[in-house]
């Protein structure tokens, strides 16, 4: 296939323009990378060129396993295990990368060249404190001293001195990833490689970040490989785009000539694809890249409630960290939480599924009388049959519910309310057992919960989840390590699916997705609560997504809800200055859009004797609150 351009076919797929400078710092000619599978080559990358210059962005893009985490890698000397390059080479300030001896390809990747990578769980040492892994980043051992706590203080983290003798452990994950680019930016390298550096950051403070990513490049000449599904932070920091599909280059553009008129259809999917704060449902796209937008489900006013939380506190150690929450999750309703990461979002959702006690307050699943045919027992008794999930075969009809203490850890719940609640996890790569096959994975929850009589059944019905989400079956026998970042996630949503659970609780479920996978999950998500009724509590810190699939939003911040009603009320009319900061921090896929972020509105809580709430409407309230100044 012919690489599309802006001009056209004919263009050179690495072409930029400005005022980048003759020689590039970055030069990758005719890159073909396989990897070995028997006698065999399996071709990874196919024929990429691309070149960056000082002080410029190129970001590539593309759908999960396109090969352009791989083609990023190469400019650290990075190859994965099995795989080889058969043609072209790869220059970093004119030096051929896999021609470099051991020792210059240390310094290579220790002074020339840093990576933040994707998952900074996985960067950071765990049994070292960050701050000391910071200092061994800086060169200068005498500055280390006095610069870890100006680098924590420059990604936007609270309480520096404080947050350098913690362990990786004891941060949240967008904590932790912020830590990885200031350990990126220690050394002052000249070339940033950026692999979904801000997947785990919430809207402040992926535009606090990529501002200071966008300030350092600018000051220090930086030149910036950014691989990212997510497009408005492509278009809010890359000069040029390059487009990846199997492996080949696609089209390749001008960052502003390749928004506003994509000349391949690929990208036209891709881009209209993209959720906006705009839409009020999901964004369906045609094969031409024509979009239309999907109404989000009606749930009837008498649906009843699957989930029921009523003054919940929640603690780590001697800190308060989710401050008297309430809310229900009604049947077929899709609740959304957002604010900053620290803000109580997952703690909430892990206390839901059984993993953290709450200090205070209630947490009940809801029994539903009328909802399901069927016996249901007890504790271990759980063996019914459960209904098909989105067509994973199961038999027709399940078990009817009743109510049950969730306050309760999840090991002293009966079997039966533990399967009613499933948690889909934010972090696929750590959530998988990497010795056991994926099929493994999905397969012990339906002979666990009694949904598989048999071996054969469980194997038949895990081929057919993971199929639902969008998956080749035979991936069943693959290792986690084999599959993309995106298909990992995939897999742990079916995996919470073999369940066949009334509440699903998603943290994050779309974090690691390319835009396209994201858009089908989203649509199995939506398919699901209105087939089955299925109550959901969404997680997520991409607010445009949060707009499309949930009816309701709860707006936290440092544990305390301080907004909440229908999405469309509460993104149409925002009325605490804390969810218009949160709104105005997002980053729409569009190059023109570019704009520093406006200052934050200065205001004090102002909930007590006189009232908490101020009532905007019947089902919209605000936590009361009053200029600073006042």
């Amino acid at each position: 296939m012919t690489p599309h351009t802006a001009e056209g076919p004919a263009a050179t797929p690495g072409a930029r323009t400005g005022t980048a400078k003759d020689t590039p710092l970055v030069a990758v000619d005719g890159l073909h990378v396989a990897y070995r599978s028997g006698s065999r080559d399996i071709p990874v990358v196919q024929d990429v060129s691309l070149d960056v210059g000082p002080g410029r962005t190129l970001a590539l893009v593309g759908e999960s396993g396109s090969g352009k985490s791989t083609v990023a890698a190469t400019l650290l000397g990075h190859l994965r295990h099995g795989s080889r390059i058969t043609a072209g080479t790869v220059h970093i300030d004119g030096k051929d990368v896999f021609a470099l001896p051991a020792r210059e390809l240390r310094r290579l990747r220790g002074g020339t060249v840093a990576m933040v990578a994707q998952n900074a769980g996985h960067a950071l040492t765990p049994s070292m404190r960050v701050g000391r892994q910071i200092a061994e980043a800086l060169r200068d051992e005498d500055a280390a001293r006095h610069s870890v706590t100006d680098l924590l203080e420059q990604v936007r983290l609270p309480r520096p001195a404080d947050l350098a003798r913690r362990y990786p452990h004891e941060l949240s994950g967008g904590q932790q990833q912020r830590v990885a680019i200031a350990m990126a930016l220690a050394a002052r390298p000249r070339l940033l490689v950026l692999d979904e550096p801000t997947t785990g950051l919430d809207v402040v403070t992926q535009r606090g970040v990529l501002d200071l990513i966008g300030a350092l490049r600018d000051e220090l000449g930086l030149a910036a490989v950014l691989v990212s599904h997510d497009l408005g932070v492509v278009a809010h920091l890359a000069d040029q785009v390059t487009v990846v599909r199997a492996g080949r280059v696609e089209e390749s553009a001008p960052t502003a000539r390749l928004f506003a008129a994509p000349t391949a259809p690929y990208t036209r999917r891709l881009l209209a694809g993209v959720p906006r704060l705009a839409d009020e449902g999901l964004a369906l796209v045609t094969e031409d890249g024509a979009r239309e937008i999907r109404p989000r489900a009606v749930v009837p006013a008498d649906a009843p409630e699957a989930v029921a939380v009523r003054d919940v506190t929640l603690d780590h150690g001697t800190t308060r960290v989710v401050h008297g929450v309430s809310f229900t999750v009604r049947r077929g309703e899709i609740l959304a939480l957002v604010g900053e990461s620290g803000s109580g979002k997952s703690t909430l959702a892990w206390s839901l599924a059984g993993l953290h006690t709450p200090s205070g307050g209630t947490m009940t699943a809801v029994g539903d009388a009328g909802g399901r045919t069927g016996a249901e027992g007890s504790g271990d008794s759980d063996s019914a049959g459960t209904g098909g999930t989105s067509g994973s075969g199961g038999t027709s009809g399940t078990a009817a519910t009743g109510g049950g203490d969730l306050t309760a850890p999840s090991r002293k719940r009966p079997r039966a309310l533990r399967r009613r609640i499933q948690l889909v996890f934010q972090n696929a790569d750590t959530s998988l057992n990497p010795r056991r096959t994926v099929g493994d994975a999905v397969r012990r929850p339906l002979r666990v919960f009694g949904t598989a009589a048999t071996r054969t059944e469980a194997a038949a019905r895990a081929r057919r989840l993971i199929a639902d989400v969008h998956l080749p079956p035979e991936f069943a026998e693959r290792l986690p390590a084999q599959l993309s970042g995106g298909q990992r996630q995939r897999i742990g949503i079916a995996r919470a699916l073999a369940g066949e659970p009334d509440v699903l609780i998603a943290d994050e479920i779309t974090t690691a997705l390319d835009v396209s996978v994201q858009a089908e999950v989203l649509r199995l998500l939506d398919d699901l609560r209105r087939e089955r009724r299925l109550a959901c509590l969404f997680i997520s810190h991409d607010l445009a997504v949060v707009r499309g699939i949930a009816d309701r939003v709860l707006v936290l911040r440092h544990g305390v809800v301080v907004e909440e009603g229908p999405t469309d009320a509460v993104f149409a009319a925002p009325a605490h200055p804390y969810t218009r900061r949160l709104l105005a921090a997002v980053l729409e896929p569009d190059p023109e859009a570019r704009t520093t972020a406006p200052d934050p509105e200065e205001w004090r809580d102002a909930a007590g004797g006189d009232g908490v709430w101020t009532e905007i409407t019947s089902r919209h309230r605000v936590r009361r609150w009053r200029p600073a100044d006042d």
